[in-house]
């Protein structure tokens, strides 16, 4: 397997695989920083959803877009489009997840109780 291969193959997964660890982290993030923000009256964890959300978002763009260049330039299998879709797609999911959290971090303080 070359190399080309290897980064195709996991670019195809990565969308899959980074968003939902971008969602993990910013969930864990969000039970830890509302207490931070509450003391030094700061919005730690809207930047944590931030950096979250586009790394998500960049994901779900390198996924969609090696399933788009494998339709393009190689042998297309069924299997190959279907990861790269069902990954692309997820990482939609869970970059709604957290937008969510995001706006949640900006209407709420981190003092409420």
């Amino acid at each position: 397997m070359t190399a080309h291969n290897i980064i195709f193959r996991v670019s195809l997964m990565a969308g899959l695989a980074l968003a939902s660890a971008a969602w993990a982290v910013n969930t864990q993030l969000g039970e830890l920083l509302p207490y931070l923000d509450c003391r030094q009256h700061a919005r730690y964890s809207a930047l944590a959803s931030l950096a979250g959300l586009l790394l998500a978002v960049v994901a779900g763009i390198l996924s969609w877009r090696a399933t788009r260049r494998a339709q393009n330039t190689e042998p297309f299998t069924a299997t190959s489009g279907f990861i790269g879709a069902m990954s692309a797609l997820s990482a939609l999911v869970f970059v709604f997840a957290i937008f969510l959290q995001g706006i949640a971090s900006l209407v709420l303080s981190g003092c409420e109780r």
